[in-house]
């Protein structure tokens, strides 16, 4: 019988090894980390590890999609439809990453910067798509359309602010580049609510 990802001790596992992999890259570079490192901060074997991932970068791609989506999903939990506010809160949920990820992966940061873009535009393309068909009068090449711009716009924006040194606060980031897409014919063709 195979175990699911809800069974405990699976769960369990997993979270020595995302810890032990947290534990880690605030120290090294991801090229620097072996799976050795991993199995012995985690305390468990090789094979205990390649049941669950297939190599380290299967474990990052996981570690950096837990912290956005626990991050987001919080943000969003009462936000069904794509408005000012849920963009608002997407654009400085991406900035809380970037923050907190920089921190903590100071080390990698730059090296995994083009990976954690590619990972970030695949989640965030997911979560627009969710929002925006919600609506009747999009049909679903718009709104594949639709969600990869602003996959980009808000990855972007969050990005630069990062990059840039976070000069102003993320919730004012967030606010002007709403603004910006509700000046343009962008978000026109979309009757956000306030």
């Amino acid at each position: 019988m195979e175990k699911t990802k809800t069974d405990p001790r699976v769960l369990r596992t997993r979270q020595l090894i995302l810890e032990a992999f947290y534990s880690l890259i605030s120290n090294k570079d991801i090229k620097d980390i072996t799976i050795g490192d991993i199995t012995k901060r985690a305390t468990i074997n090789r094979a205990t590890f390649y049941a669950h991932y297939e190599d380290k970068y299967d474990l990052m791609e996981e570690a950096l999609s837990k912290t956005f989506k626990e991050g987001l999903m919080q943000k969003l939990i009462c936000l069904t439809e794509l408005n000012r506010v849920t963009l608002t809160s997407i654009i400085v949920t991406l900035c809380e990453f970037h923050t907190n990820f920089s921190k903590q992966c100071a080390r990698s940061y730059e090296s995994m910067s083009p990976y954690i873009e590619s990972k970030m535009i695949k989640l965030l393309k997911s979560v627009f798509q969710q929002l925006l068909s919600q609506r009747d009068h999009i049909d679903e090449a718009a709104v594949l359309r639709m969600s990869a711009i602003l996959s980009w716009i808000a990855y972007g924006t969050a990005r630069d602010w990062s990059t840039d040194g976070c000069k102003i606060a993320p919730e004012r980031l967030a606010e002007q580049t709403v603004e910006v897409l509700s000046a343009g014919s962008l978000l026109s063709t979309l009757p956000l609510t306030q």
